[in-house]
């Protein structure tokens, strides 16, 4: 004979069921957003490997744009058909800077930032402390990245002491005080 069930003993059985069921789908649930938390993760470090290796490559080529942009601005005016050459060569390196994303920072003008620029010389001036002058070398960024920054001439406070032009006393009008 089978032993009868007691009405009792079913609704145990049961939560055991559902409890080992929503055990399984918590537990599918858990992988799926692992799942999903590894491929953003992947993702993301494959972006970053590829703005390293941008970087890279394009600040072994700052110097070649450099020159190329000194013999553009050094060649003649009456171009022969060589120094066009040349000019057309220095424009298709620069629009492939561009197609890496990189862009120029060469603005003369305005406050000094020094996320986007390098003072490598102060400039007594009537213009506000601070302010771009003159630029000496161009910049250069990824996006917001600066890979380079502009090197610039900036100006400094006009000082009301008179400055020394003798490079044998400069202690004399600097200082103020009496030779001894």
């Amino acid at each position: 004979m089978k032993p009868l069930i007691k009405k009792e003993e079913q609704p145990e059985e049961q939560p055991k069921e559902q409890s080992k069921e929503q055990e399984y789908l918590e537990g599918w649930k858990r992988a799926r957003a692992d799942l999903e938390n590894t491929k953003k993760r992947m993702a993301e470090s494959h972006v970053q490997q590829r703005v390293a290796i941008t970087r890279d490559i394009v600040e072994s080529l700052l110097s070649l744009a450099d020159n190329f942009r000194s013999l553009v601005e050094h060649a003649p005016k009456e171009q022969d058909a060589w120094a066009q050459g040349v000019v057309h060569v220095a424009r298709q390196f620069d629009q492939t800077l561009e197609g890496f994303g990189v862009t120029m920072i060469g603005d003369t003008e305005g406050i000094f930032d020094p996320v986007i620029h390098e003072a490598v010389e102060e400039v007594e001036s009537k213009e506000n402390p601070g302010t771009v002058v003159a630029l000496v070398q161009v910049g250069y960024k990824i996006g917001d990245t600066v890979i380079r920054p502009a090197k610039v001439k900036v100006t400094a406070e006009l000082s009301s002491r008179p400055v020394s032009r003798d490079p044998d006393h400069p202690a004399d009008v600097d200082s103020g005080s009496s030779p001894e």
